[in-house]
């Protein structure tokens, strides 16, 4: 059954002048400001057609955005999902507004709930805005033009929540966390949490700022389930013993088997509240391992490699209250992030609002084909960072902004980058990952540059297919939706980190100018799905520090180079380069060639890999051959 289908039938033809907006169309004349109500199409609501006007007024006297008509359309499409929310029309669903940075999305909110507060047919309609970040809650509140009486904060900052009101059930609008959301509404339904109440009934207007998802995923490994011996050995030794055995049972699941989790708190009486006290004086991790734990318990769960961290069990927890839908979602990842189309496709509890494409012309993007995880800057950090430094003094009177990884032992990059520089160190800033979305502090900087990228383990991406599409253990994630979502997560990555600069800003329904540079390595796929991140973007080949390889290196190089320029879908065998050069000893080409760092850049630089058609690689392809881009 299509849960979509059914709710959209049920509800698209109860009022075709306010509910059915995508049917009717919203065509406006031509791709200018909006210049009177004549432009506006027939059948709006009166709150769309304040909160456009509004928009139009903002845009043409306090800003140079112009919407092209498909953004406007977008635009009203969103401003009428939220009246209908606020009038009790709305289907109980997921409404995506995927928009891209700069075109108007946190701007059409602030202008609706202007409309909204000002509206005497409303005043019985409360908000809640549920936000990614702390400090967007100041500036919201501001821009909205809120009084104190109007709005309310409730979050786990108590300063915070000093500001306005400090009386959350008679405000009008309310902020909140995503997180407080999934916490206070935790095995209840929405309309039970009556601390998001607004005069004793639930908020009509919903809104989530930022990326949502239907639940939690869940991961354990066996260094995971290994550190809970010890500590519940104790006082539970049978307990213990069931999570040793599930130690030692796990090693033997191949990778993406399945396998049982005992019920751990019915089998042996302990509930996870009494674990968590147990471990109360540990690390966190391992609180957080026995959480997971005891909710996979119970259940038949996913088992996948996690490369040196070996066998990974992984399912998912649903953390959404059944009833909280209808929901307006702002989060420009809707557009490139799989987990988004699977939830649409597969659940059916999420819709897509008007799409309006931005081109990405003015965005050039430098590529090094190179690895930049984190365990490419432990290994080659010095030499990354040089790198990266490099290319910051070839522009020095330019500012830059750095996404970097978190500083751990073995590399730092701000301060490696800094010692380095030879130009106005204020020029130069830095966000780590983790601390990449949200923020528009940059959005005034030309040059960006990632540092790497985030790579998570398999049994992550696997969980996310799992937790987008709704599946158990007994369903099938194929292959090739396991790779569309790990492309989709790199996808949304690159696109929120890129967006806190320039790129961000919108001319028109183009990109502002902006010049990036990334670090990423041929096997993650990012050059590859860089257009379809940017449409319209320039991909360029970035290589600051350069690589003259000499002798057979050279040799080896030039041979496989040249075949593949001749055959680009061939694969170059091992054994056919060896005698090309004259080499005869496998171990010796392995170590002085292929393993070779400047030979192993050359080769990544060029978008060549090591490949083979059975369980070993036999020789060297084309990588968007080789992975089918």
């Amino acid at each position: 059954m299509n849960v979509l289908t059914d709710i959209q039938d049920s509800y698209v033809h109860t009022d075709t002048t306010t509910i059915d907006l995508t049917q009717k169309g919203v065509n406006f004349r031509k791709e200018t400001l909006l210049q009177d109500l004549t432009l506006l199409p027939s059948g709006l609501g009166t709150l769309t057609k304040q909160t456009i006007l509004g928009l139009q007024t903002f845009f043409k006297d306090q800003t140079s955005h112009q919407p092209s008509q498909a953004m406007w359309d977008a635009l009203t499409d969103l401003a009428g999902t939220l009246e209908r929310m606020a009038d009790g029309e709305c289907p109980p669903l997921y409404h995506l507004s995927s928009l891209d940075p700069g075109v108007g999305k946190t701007r059409t909110i602030i202008h609706f709930v202007q409309a909204l507060m000002s509206s005497p047919d409303h005043d019985t309609v409360g908000v809640l805005l549920c936000v990614s970040r702390l400090d967007e809650i100041r500036k919201l509140t501001d821009e909205m033009g809120l009084s104190d009486d109007d709005f309310a904060v409730f979050t786990a900052d108590e300063n915070l929540n000093r500001l306005g009101s400090g009386r959350p059930h008679s405000a009008r609008v309310l902020f909140t966390t995503q997180q407080m959301v999934e916490r206070r509404c935790e095995g209840k339904l929405f309309k039970d949490a009556d601390v998001f109440h607004f005069q004793g009934r639930s908020r009509r207007v919903r809104l989530w700022d930022e990326a949502i998802l239907p639940g939690q995923t869940l991961t354990l490994n066996r260094d995971d389930i290994g550190h809970l011996f010890a500590p519940l050995r104790g006082t539970h030794p049978k307990l213990a013993e069931t999570i040793e055995t599930l130690f030692v049972d796990l090693k033997g699941v191949k990778d993406g088997g399945t396998m049982f989790i005992p019920d751990l708190e019915k089998n042996h009486k302990v509930s996870l509240n009494d674990v968590i006290r147990l471990l109360s004086n540990v690390e966190r991790s391992h609180q957080n391992a026995a959480m997971s734990l005891w909710m996979l318990s119970g259940k038949d769960v996913t088992v996948r490699k996690d490369y040196h961290k070996g066998n990974t069990v992984l399912d998912y927890k649903e953390t959404l209250p059944d009833d909280f839908a209808p929901v307006v979602i702002l989060d420009a990842s809707g557009r490139v992030r799989t987990t988004y189309r699977h939830w649409e496709d597969r659940r059916g509890t999420l819709v897509s609002l008007r799409k309006a494409d931005k081109r990405y012309d003015n965005l050039i993007v430098h590529v090094w084909n190179k690895g930049g995880g984190k365990t490419a800057f432990r290994r080659e950090g010095e030499k990354l960072i040089n790198a990266i430094a490099s290319t910051i003094n070839s522009k020095p009177d330019e500012e830059w902004l750095v996404i970097h990884h978190k500083s751990e032992a073995g590399f730092d990059v701000v301060s490696g980058v800094t010692d380095l520089l030879h130009m106005n160190k204020d020029n130069v800033h830095f966000l780590h990952w983790g601390n990449h979305h949200g923020t528009n502090d940059y959005a005034h900087v030309t040059n960006v540059i990632l540092a790497g990228t985030l790579f998570y383990r398999p049994s992550y991406y696997e969980s996310m297919g799992r937790l987008g599409s709704g599946f158990t253990a007994s369903d099938r994630l194929t292959k090739a939706d396991y790779n569309e979502v790990t492309i989709g997560e790199h996808r949304h990555l690159v696109l929120q980190a890129l967006c806190r600069g320039a790129v961000r800003q919108c001319i028109g329904d183009v990109c502002a100018p902006c010049n990036a540079y990334i670090i990423a390595s041929v096997n993650s796929g990012i050059g590859e799905t860089l257009p379809h991140i940017f449409p319209g973007c320039k991909v360029r080949r970035w290589k600051p520090l350069g690589t003259a390889l000499k002798g057979k290196m050279k040799h080896a190089a030039s041979v496989i180079k040249g075949r593949l320029k001749v055959n680009p879908k061939c694969l170059v065998r091992f054994k056919d380069i060896m005698a090309s050069i004259g080499m005869t000893d496998t171990s010796n080409f392995r170590r002085s060639i292929r393993n070779h760092p400047d030979f192993m850049d050359v080769m990544a630089e060029e978008g060549i890999i090591e490949w083979g058609h059975g369980k070993r690689v036999t020789g060297f392809a084309n990588a968007c051959h080789a992975y089918g881009f």
